[in-house]
């Protein structure tokens, strides 16, 4: 009996569809129970989105960093906030002297300290205030005084180290310091009275190209994350596209395919958010090893309470929604038609327009009324970034179709990428977008980089030779100044400082300052005939001389003179003055153009200052810059002398410190850049290998040579990165100049930078092809051709 003259029993029960959250949880248990393979590219998905998160949860930390070291900064402010004129001495004061030095480039914050009663300001990290001659020390500079070769240092720092100071007292782990007592420190010298620490912290590097740098590079760095979160989601897509056509012929409508779809992403997502977070907790102690400048703590790096909340919500809905646009156009027919429907060729127009869009928000970004001093130029700047490097990787994939698409010829291992770039359509090329992104924003970044550090760099010099022969002053041809605010430990500095190597003269001085019965106040500085006749054209000199131009100032007056502003006076009745004519030597640098008319020279003799009196002395030094370890020679000797003394030795470049800090910055963001981004190519070329195992491995069992398939993963590899870099140096430097431009900034780059910043991108890409290849030749085995 034929069917049709069966007596049909009715309809049967009608099938009950799933709900949409049913759909979801359908799509889940597919990531997690389809197998091995999918659970591994569900882990190779969570890998990929963890990955991402961390980086992100990274840059949500930036204004906490930024809070944590303003706030430190701020906490251990003091002679910034010295009460002017100073209280008297009390139980609650604190004498501190500025004690900051340099050793081989490195500055080490210092400072000198004396308690004047019971209860004296603590400065933060620091439990007791030191007594004379104890010494506490940050953790960075113990171990930098404890390192071999550094015996200069140790000898600058031989006192009795009774502690270390705490973190709260530092801006970072690697940042040298140290608080020394001492007796000897008064307010008659280098001594600052202060009740109390803690302020607003000091002024940093500001202006439009300053802040301007700093968007770019926020967006430069987070851009490469992006990319790579949404090539990361799609890992094991063509899979997943067939297993979702089979659903399709069995029945799912498009709707239920695309809610199957995102819920068999969902145990990837939360997966990769969970790893995230793990990787970011477990990475944060990392930071204290990378020195960049003062370093950070760990503790520091806390993501910012809203920012942390919009990358937890941010991930899913971008992986979510970068899924869901990836299915258009393919899940859209039973499985046989999917198979063999035509791959639709990448449109050109809508990639142009995003960089077009940039372009115009870049200009826009710059109008009249916005630009740096308006109100809307920082959103319109930062989305024309976002354009036009989105818009870069968007024309990459159409760039390869049309040079790989139809290409032929040649030997077989590139035979075999160029017809595998052709048929992935946009897979391998979405591998080193981050690249692309990174090298584009690059090359723009430190474009505004160079403009910056033309605006915070003043060339002295070109070479220490030329630098010492320029700041070279007097007969003498001294190139050094030393200045020693408190009493020298030795009464010959100057003898001091001839005996160190490489030294050939020093000649020294005193200088108080007085004030005449007038209200004109006048510097004397007190030397030995020998070091006068060097400062000013004198008639004459011989002990007891006295020697000034200044008008109503004559023998028998009186001078009111005192070390330093504050200091309690004295009084000098001046012996007979002889006039002379003309300027004094000074040092380049500290120089003031003092004249005959406006200053004394005196003879020790003559001086007759009283004893409470503390001059400030100064040192000139003419010294040979060949002969080494002169420098840091000169250092140690000037510290033994008085440790708030400091030397300004001629140098050839003066840099504002805060775009060092910028710089660091930069470097390490880059560095962290470049971490995420081999590792998305790492994980994303391994998928691309283990997707084709079979194909592999029945190349390999018809005799195809192992090195032929190598050689083609790495020409599918290679060809799309010189292509992106090429694309991405072009962009990038088009970047730099359309920014700089209508930021009427001088347009500068630097060639050998950007050639470097191009290598640096093939070298990460060619690195990290290089480890997939243990994952290819595991798919060449005989095993690959089984199938379950």
């Amino acid at each position: 009996m034929s069917p049709r003259e069966r007596d049909p029993a009715g309809p049967g029960p009608a099938r009950e569809r799933p709900s949409r959250p049913g759909e979801l949880r359908l799509g889940a248990q597919l990531a997690l129970r389809g197998g091995r393979e999918v659970v591994l590219r569900t882990l190779l998905t969570a890998i990929g989105v963890g990955v991402a998160t961390a980086a992100l949860l990274l840059a949500a930390s930036l204004p906490t960093v930024l809070d944590r070291l303003s706030e430190r900064n701020a906490d251990r402010v003091d002679h910034q906030v010295a009460p002017d004129p100073p209280p008297p001495a009390g139980e609650d004061t604190l004498l501190i002297g500025i004690a900051t030095t340099t050793y081989e480039t490195q500055e080490i914050h210092g400072r000198l300290l004396r308690a004047e009663g019971s209860d004296p300001p603590l400065p933060p990290g620091v439990a007791e205030i030191p007594g004379p001659g104890e010494l506490l020390l940050s953790p960075a500079l113990a171990d930098l005084i404890d390192a071999p070769g550094n015996e200069v240092l140790r000898d600058r720092f031989d006192q009795t180290v009774v502690g270390e100071i705490g973190p709260e007292g530092l801006l970072g782990p690697h940042e040298a310091a140290f608080y020394l007592g001492s007796d000897d420190l008064s307010v008659e010298n280098a001594g600052i009275r202060i009740t109390g620490f803690g302020g607003e912290p000091g002024p940093v590097l500001r202006g439009p190209v300053v802040l301007l740098l700093g968007v770019v590079g926020a967006v430069v760095m987070l851009t490469p994350v992006v990319v790579f979160l949404g090539a990361a989601v799609r890992f094991g897509g063509e899979q997943r596209e067939r297993r979702l056509a089979a659903l399709r012929l069995m029945g799912a409508d498009r709707g239920a395919v695309r809610r199957i779809a995102a819920g068999e992403t969902l145990p990837g997502i939360g997966l990769g958010l969970v790893l995230g977070a793990v990787l970011f907790l477990a990475g944060r102690p990392l930071v204290e090893t990378v020195r960049v400048s003062s370093g950070l703590y760990a503790g520091d790096v806390t993501p910012h309470p809203v920012l942390g909340a919009l990358v937890f919500a941010g991930v899913p809905l971008l992986a979510l929604w970068v899924v869901l646009a990836s299915l258009r156009g393919v899940v859209v027919e039973p499985l046989g038609t999917v198979r063999r429907a035509e791959r639709a060729r990448p449109k050109l127009w809508w990639r142009l327009l995003l960089l077009v869009l940039g372009v115009v928000l870049i200009f826009l970004s710059m109008s009249p009324g916005q630009g740096a001093s308006g109100d809307g130029w920082l959103p319109l700047v930062t989305v024309g970034l976002l354009a036009a490097l989105f818009g870069t990787t968007a024309v990459l994939p159409w760039l390869v179709d049309r040079l790989f698409g139809r290409a032929s010829g040649g030997p077989l291992a590139l035979q075999l990428a160029v017809r595998r770039l052709a048929a992935a359509g946009g897979g391998p090329t979405r591998a080193v977008s981050g690249i692309v992104v990174t090298v584009a924003g690059t090359i723009a970044l430190q474009s505004l980089f160079v403009n910056a550090w033309a605006d915070a760099e003043v060339r002295l010099a070109d070479t220490a030779a030329e630098a010492y022969t320029v700041d070279a002053f007097g007969a003498a041809g001294y190139q050094v100044q030393a200045e020693l605010w408190m009493p020298p430990a030795d009464d010959d500095p100057a003898g001091a400082l001839a005996r160190v190597p490489g030294v050939e003269e020093a000649a020294a001085f005193r200088t108080v300052w007085g004030t005449a019965a007038n209200g004109t106040d006048v510097p004397v500085r007190i030397a030995d005939c020998a070091v006068l006749v060097q400062m000013a054209d004198l008639p004459g000199c011989s002990a007891g001389d006295v020697f000034s131009a200044v008008p109503g100032l004559g023998s028998g007056d009186t001078l009111m003179v005192r070390p330093r502003d504050g200091a309690t006076e004295s009084a000098w009745t001046l012996p007979a003055v002889s006039g002379f004519e003309g300027p004094l030597v000074e040092h380049p640098w500290t120089g003031e153009g003092h004249t005959a008319r406006d200053v004394v020279l005196a003879t020790p003799e003559a001086a007759a200052v009283p004893g409470e009196i503390a001059a400030r002395s100064t040192i000139w030094i003419r010294a040979d810059h060949t002969v080494p370890g002169m420098e840091e020679g000169v250092r140690h000797t000037v510290a033994a002398l008085d440790p708030t003394s400091r030397a300004n030795f001629p140098i050839t470049t003066l840099v504002n410190p805060g775009i060092l800090d910028i710089r660091d910055a930069l470097v390490a963001g880059a560095l962290a850049c470049l971490t995420v981004i081999a590792a998305g190519l790492v994980v994303g070329t391994v998928e691309q290998v283990r997707g084709r195992r079979r194909v592999h491995a029945v190349l390999t069992a018809f005799g195809a040579r192992r090195s032929t398939l190598v050689a083609s993963v790495v020409w599918q590899t290679t060809l799309p990165v010189f292509l992106g870099i090429v694309l991405a140096t072009a962009v990038g430097t088009a970047l730099g100049t359309l920014i700089q431009g209508v930021a009427g900034l001088p347009v500068r780059f630097v060639p050998v930078e950007t050639l470097v910043i191009a290598g640096a991108g093939v070298g990460v890409a060619a690195l990290t092809t290089l480890f997939a290849i243990p994952a290819l030749l595991r798919t060449m085995r005989p095993e690959g051709l089984r199938s379950e």
